[in-house]
């Protein structure tokens, strides 16, 4: 035991000795806040010398920074069992004025009669979101808010941050946007979930905490010059030497008013390609197939997926060049999602394309998708695959009708073997063989003209029943949405299986998708005006629960939609 006791105090004792050396390890070194920053944007830069008793401390190559500010120091002294340590840093704030990769040498100190140097360190300088210098700034007030965009010249349809950016020397208890600027000809949605951590910037020499209050996100829908702004913003800033508490802080409001920017909305650059969607931004495609083997009449169903950042109400189904043999319907939508991502507003569609093979073979598909790149400002393309199809002979194929007999009837075998002069026109073996050979050619043609006709029967039924199996699939699924309280996926369901289905059973254009001109093609089909008002009420109530927020009574939506599929089916 005695022995075990020696050892364990042998063991701490060396252990505190290793801790007070390392405490002690002399260390010299540059260290930055961070090593990437915008143009015009300040920064810290840090020379630390820890248990080392230097001076004249010499930074190391600045070329391309500025020094706004410095240096100031800051000494720490700490005694651990006896043992001193020590740390000194110079702090200086300096700017990166231009855009580029930049290399800041080591820095140098004198200790005794020897140089020592530190690391080195690389910074990274990126293009401006915003211009400090068009910061406009009262020298008499601690903080102020301006309105900032990351692009002042946008195309329709582009996705546009508009950024609440507070600038302070002071502690904000809590802000109040009292008025907000108008955005006539734009749609705008507000980003609730966006988060901005503070960080330091300096501007007319002056050091700031920059940090993004809130974001909007706009869709520019048609070209002009725009003025947005001011927006008048109530600040909550902490009294200083005032009572407070843990639930209360006395504080006094400030009122601020914002800064104006201009916006420059142009249109689309002409002749665009085919295949263009309406897109603009920044996207990616993808191309699948439910099923890479079919029968002939038997529907292929061609799934494409675009996800991007552009405005998706303007996004359609794109259309491509198809292989000869397939018939196209109308695409649809059945998905149509979007989503708070980095800052940005992501959508997510689905197209859906049936198509209806006309023979038997292998078909190759090589769907295209383009948009208007919102960096490069060009037409931008993007294909999938090439995704193989094969089509067989089904139970829809002429062989597989069932067999049609001839009836025909031959007269019984003579016992008069007398020969007969042909030229008196009894029917001769060759004249016999000529007329049986006759009757089955009409007989064939008639099988192959009425095998065709109940092909073409076959085909329109399946189309039918195709259009009306996707519609019940839509309703099955917005009900287990409404039962699972996903509303917004609800309304979008019910929207597919009456505006879908509608569009599908009467071929309606994807263009043509407006609620008076849909109504209008049902009308031209002789539907029922009761039928026609119920789509049109189920219709609007979806449009007001999915763009509005209003909500609806789920459980009476789903039985009209339910009511008016049926009643669909029975005219």
């Amino acid at each position: 035991m005695r022995l075990l006791r020696r050892c364990a105090i042998l063991g701490s004792c060396f252990f505190l000795m290793i801790c007070s050396l390392v405490a002690q390890t002399p260390r010299f070194y540059i260290q930055t806040d961070r090593t990437t920053v915008s143009e015009g944007e300040a920064f810290t830069l840090e020379a630390v010398l820890e248990n080392i008793d230097a001076n004249n401390i010499q930074l190391g190559d600045l070329r391309g920074f500025t020094v706004m500010q410095g240096p100031s120091t800051s000494t720490s002294v700490s005694i651990i069992n006896g043992k001193r340590s020590s740390t000194i840093s110079w702090q200086y704030i300096i700017m990166a004025p231009h855009k580029g990769r930049f290399k800041i040498s080591p820095a140098t100190a004198k200790v005794g009669s020897k140089v020592i140097k530190s690391n080195e360190l690389q910074i990274e300088v990126t293009v401006a979101t915003q211009k400090q210098n068009d910061v406009t700034l009262d020298d008499s007030k601690m903080s102020f808010i301006r309105l900032e965009v990351a692009d002042n010249d946008v195309f329709i349809g582009q996705q546009l941050a508009l950024d609440y950016v507070l600038y302070t020397r002071q502690n904000i208890e809590s802000y109040d946007i009292i008025s907000q600027p108008q955005t006539e000809g734009f749609f705008k949605q507000a980003l609730g979930d966006f988060t901005d951590q503070p960080q330091k910037t300096v501007i007319k020499g002056k050091e700031y905490y920059r940090q993004i209050i809130k974001r909007d996100i706009l869709f520019p829908q048609k070209t002009g010059v725009y003025e947005l702004g001011p927006a008048n913003i109530a600040l909550e800033v902490p009294l200083e030497n005032a009572r407070s508490s843990f639930f209360f802080r006395d504080t006094k409001r400030e009122q601020t008013i914002t800064n104006s920017v201009k916006l420059t909305v142009r249109k689309l650059p002409d002749n665009p390609p085919g295949s263009f969607s309406g897109a603009v931004g920044s996207f990616e495609m993808q191309a699948r197939v439910r099923k890479s083997k079919v029968a002939v009449g038997e529907s292929i169903v061609l799934e494409l997926e675009v996800v991007g950042d552009g405005d998706p109400k303007v996004i359609k189904a794109p259309d491509f060049v198809l292989p000869e043999g397939l018939e196209k319907y109308e695409p649809s939508v059945i998905r149509d999602e979007s989503f708070g991502r980095g800052g940005i507003i992501k959508s997510n569609k689905i197209f859906e394309y049936v198509l209806i093979p006309s023979k038997d073979t292998v078909y190759t598909i090589t769907p295209e998708f383009t948009y208007l790149s919102a960096s490069t400002g060009r037409y931008e393309t993007q294909k999938a695959g090439p995704i193989s199809i094969q089509v067989l002979k089904g139970q829809q194929g002429i062989t597989s009708l069932p067999d049609e007999k001839v009836d025909m009837q031959f007269s019984p075998a003579s016992d008069d073997h007398t020969l007969y002069n042909t030229q008196k026109g009894v029917i001769t073996p060759l004249r016999y063989l000529m007329a049986s050979g006759l009757l089955i050619l009409l007989t064939l043609a008639g099988m192959y003209f009425k095998s065709q006709k109940i092909k073409n029967q076959l085909s329109g039924e399946s189309m039918d029943k195709k259009v009306a199996s996707l519609a019940v699939e839509h309703l099955s699924n917005a009900r287990k949405y409404m039962d699972g309280g996903d509303l917004k996926a609800f309304y979008e369901e019910i929207s597919q299986a009456t505006t879908g289905y509608i569009m599908k059973k009467y071929n309606i254009p994807n263009t043509d998708a407006a609620c008076e001109v849909v109504c209008e093609y049902m009308g031209n089909h002789h539907i029922s005006p009761a039928i026609i008002s119920s789509y049109r009420d189920i219709r609007q109530k979806c449009e007001m629960a999915r763009f509005a927020g209003q909500t609806m009574d789920p459980a009476s939506l789903y039985l009209a939609a339910e009511s008016i599929i049926n009643d669909l089916e029975k005219v």
